[in-house]
Formats: structure tokens, C-alpha cells, sequence
């Protein structure tokens, strides 16, 4: 199975802690993007 680079759940709290953006990966820009719904549980 190809991997692409896509983080794994797993790794995401270590990216957090680590403070450090690079390691999240590339980010795009946000054009065209809008929140559409925020609900609460």
C-alpha cells in the first residue's frame, strides 16, 4: 500500500507537544474554504 505521507492519528499528539509546525506536514491555502457548521456535544 502507498503511503503519500499522511500522518497517523496517533502521531498528531507528538506533533502538538513538540510545538514545532514543520513536522505537521505542508498546509495549503485556505482559499475557497468556509466553516459551514459548529455543533457542541
Amino acid at each position: 500500500m502507498l503511503d503519500f505521507g499522511k500522518i497517523k492519528a496517533s502521531e498528531i499528539p507528538e506533533i502538538i507537544e513538540s510545538k514545532d509546525r514543520t513536522k505537521a506536514g505542508k498546509t495549503l491555502p485556505a482559499h475557497g474554504l468556509y466553516l459551514v457548521e459548529v455543533k457542541y456535544n
